[in-house]
């Protein structure tokens, strides 16, 4: 009962200076507890449509044509796993522009090519009420995502040529089952009936096209057909997965934002933390002949410290249950601040996210904040055991022997503090990475405020009366000096260190679109009409720089024999990661000027036979997965097996695209006769007007061929990081308040 009564009675005397670190414990609860849950709250919504995120129950895919016989085996999977539906669609890449010649505009659009039975789960909805009928699509109509009528200036019933062919725009998709939030786009989404696809013209040789098959079936049986198919296609390009994997998929992404993310509440809680170390080392010594008081009253050490880590646990569970209640009142806001949510696809799901603190959440938080304020009180409250009565007589404040007691406590709040860290982040190793982070930026922090004290120490001397006294209080005991730079000058750095990323990065990207720099790419060129888009591009009036069409094939390497890498079949390529997926490669005599051989040597004569193939790979692909000069690596290059001989190892300057950048290229003579098709870096027309009108001519003659625009993509990439900039900005004003409480 002792300690309670005083630890009650020191509350009520002192409360006015513990006020600060109580709020900067809740702020950062706050900010836990209000990710947390705003995370698990949209998780339990997606968990729940997993199966409307892929508008199926099983995805089968490839990026090349279904032969008969892939169609024969999955047809008999199908029928043995008791399939109740099915229906084929093709998604590609490809240039749209308005039918009317007058209109200029172009814009790269995804295209979606679906038949009678799509979406098997989930309903699609068009704006205005409409219902969605696949009669709609018939006789070369179109759905389209209202972002495109503006871009092309254009609206319902208007006509958008698509290929080779006019289509009619039939009506606008709000809603489109099997699209997941965050996926990456070339540009908005367009629907058409699969039949009318083979007679636009865009399935020709080096197509994008991406053919997928959904199934709809039993869910007991789901996971027994794609096991079994992904062992019928082990050693093809074909891929199985389920709306179960799906699920897993967004499960893990949803644990990586929540855990990453609850780490900018763990920094807050800590500068609350680094308050609390200095308020109680503050107030222990503003205390030190109270406690010699009570200790000569028969109190011992460990009583008095009982009594004021009650205390802070007190005040760290009152300052928890206060962020709580700021993260339920956050979080109950959200729905009034946050714009109306894009309906396409998984995004109308958000729509349905009913926004509450979790309990999980909460408990975690207010854990936390008791945790960190225990934690960080303990060191400074060691120092009880050091006063003695006798100091009511006499100073007693100096100590000869090294404190043992005190080091061994600091080395445990160390590591349960990378504990805290590893559990919120859910890994060790980020948990010690960001921990000796802190530690080494704190480190620096602290040595420039004790410069900085020693610098202004002069001033000491001044005139000035208030300039006198406000730098003598810097150096005087007790004072909060260092704590306030550190806590302001770790905010400081998360804004001005990402703001200065930022601007780096945008330096960077816009250098590269300076001077000759290509800023514009020419995609799926057919060999007939390479000399005609040579003609195009060379006609003085287009306003086009020097340009260059490079074939290029696409290849996936299916096995290597070499001196630390051996791979004998597909599937052990496969587990080598990004090493199995599809590569463009081209073929050419001569290096470009943006590469260098850093081992072997580069062919100077075409290859005679297939026997003399040769390939020269990029230096970071070498290193990634132990290729070497002289091995020997097999591809699979449009249907037909090539197998080469490592000549040499590139060093790529990827900054510099006027040839392009690739991690295959292979001697010339061998890939010559194979189907392929071109690509053209280029730099286009300076005037907005003038690029706009170059790719609504070449697009108007050459309906097949894709232009990549690197501007746009220049434009989208600023408003992503302009985003993810505002966000860590909100971060570092965080950490900036809490800095400000503690000053």
């Amino acid at each position: 009962m002792f300690v309670l009564r005083m630890a009650l009675r020191e509350t009520r005397a002192s409360w006015r200076r513990l006020l600060f670190f109580f709020v900067c414990i809740a702020v950062g609860v706050a900010a836990i507890v209000t990710l947390r849950s705003v995370i698990q709250s949209v998780r339990e919504v997606f968990g729940q449509e997993a199966r409307t995120l892929i508008a199926a129950d099983v995805l089968i895919t490839t990026t090349r044509n279904w032969t008969p016989e892939a169609r024969a085996t999955i047809d008999k999977r199908l029928a043995e796993a008791g399939a109740e539906a099915r229906t084929d669609t093709v998604e590609t890449p490809t240039m749209v522009r308005p039918a009317d010649s007058g209109k200029t505009a172009t814009r790269m659009a995804e295209l979606k090519a679906i038949g009678p039975e799509f979406p098997l789960y989930g309903t699609m909805t068009l704006e205005g009420g409409a219902v969605y009928r696949h009669d709609i699509l018939k006789d070369h109509g179109v759905l389209v995502r209202p972002e495109l009528l503006t871009a092309l200036d254009v609206k319902v019933g208007d006509a958008i040529v698509i290929g080779q062919l006019p289509f009619t725009i039939r009506g606008v998709i709000a809603n489109e089952p099997g699209r997941r939030v965050g996926d990456f786009s070339l540009g908005p989404r367009i629907m058409i009936d699969v039949a009318d696809l083979e007679s636009t013209g865009l399935l020709a040789v080096g197509s994008r096209a991406r053919r997928v098959l959904l199934v709809r079936m039993p869910e007991s049986r789901v996971q027994g057909l794609v096991r079994q198919l992904r062992s019928d296609f082990k050693d093809q390009f074909v891929n199985a997965r389920s709306f179960r994997s799906d699920d897993d998929e967004i499960g893990r992404d949803f644990d990586r934002a929540e855990n990453y993310l609850s780490l900018v509440g763990l920094v807050i809680v800590i500068l609350g933390g680094i308050a609390v170390s200095s308020v109680t080392r503050v107030f222990v010594l503003q205390k030190i002949r109270s406690i010699a008081v009570l200790k000569c009253l028969g109190a011992r050490s460990g009583q008095i410290m009982a009594v004021y880590l009650l205390q802070v646990l007190t005040l760290g569970l009152a300052g928890s249950l206060l962020g709580v209640a700021l993260a339920r009142a956050a979080v109950a806001a959200i729905p009034y601040f946050v714009g109306p949510v894009d309906t396409a696809g998984a995004g109308a799901m958000l729509a349905d996210v009913h926004y509450g603190v979790t309990w999980s959440a909460a408990l975690q938080g207010l854990g936390i904040g008791a945790l960190v304020s225990l934690l960080f009180s303990i060191v400074p409250l060691l120092q009880v055991r050091y006063v003695k009565p006798s100091l009511l007589l006499r100073d007693e404040s100096a100590r000869s022997s090294f404190d043992w007691t005190r080091a061994i406590a600091v080395v445990l709040v160390s590591a349960a503090l990378v504990a805290l860290t590893a559990w919120q982040a859910a890994s060790w190793t980020v948990g010690l990475s960001v921990c000796a982070g802190f530690a080494v930026l704190a480190v620096i922090l602290l040595g420039m405020g004790r410069l900085l004290v020693q610098a202004v120490a002069p001033l000491a001397n001044a005139k000035s009366f208030p300039l006198r006294h406000a730098v003598l209080h810097l150096s005087r005991p007790g004072n909060q000096t260092r704590v306030i730079l550190l806590a302001v000058g770790l905010g400081a750095f998360f804004i001005v260190g990402v703001r200065s990323l930022q601007g780096s990065l945008l330096e960077e990207l816009s250098m590269q679109m300076s001077e000759d720099a290509p800023d514009m790419f020419l995609m799926d060129i057919q060999r007939d009409q390479v000399d005609g888009v040579r003609r195009f591009l060379a006609d003085p009036a287009r306003g086009v720089g020097q340009s260059k069409l490079i074939p290029v094939l696409r290849a996936r390497v299916t096995g290597i024999e070499g001196r630390e890498t051996q791979l004998e079949s597909f599937e052990d390529v496969r587990a080598r990661g990004s090493l199995a997926r599809e590569y463009t490669v081209t073929y050419r005599g001569q290096l470009e000027a943006n590469e260098t051989i850093v081992d072997g040597r580069f062919w100077t004569t075409p290859a005679a036979t297939p026997a003399e193939a040769e390939i020269s790979i990029e230096e970071g692909l070498a290193s990634r997965f132990d290729l070497n000069v002289g091995d020997t690596v097999r591809f699979d290059l449009v249907g037909r097996i090539v197998t080469a001989r490592v000549s040499s190892v590139r060093r790529v300057d990827w900054r510099d695209s006027r040839a392009g950048g690739f991690m295959f290229v292979f001697r010339p003579g061998v890939l010559d006769t194979l189907p392929q098709w071109y690509i053209a870096p280029l730099k286009g027309p300076g005037d907005t007007a003038a690029r706009a009108r170059f790719q609504h001519d070449l697009v108007a003659q050459y309906g097949n061929v894709s232009v990549i625009d690197f501007r746009d993509i220049l434009v989208t990439i600023r408003d992503v990081m302009s985003k993810v900039t505002l966000a860590i900005s909100v971060v570092g004003a965080l950490v900036l308040f809490s800095g400000g409480l503690i000053l």
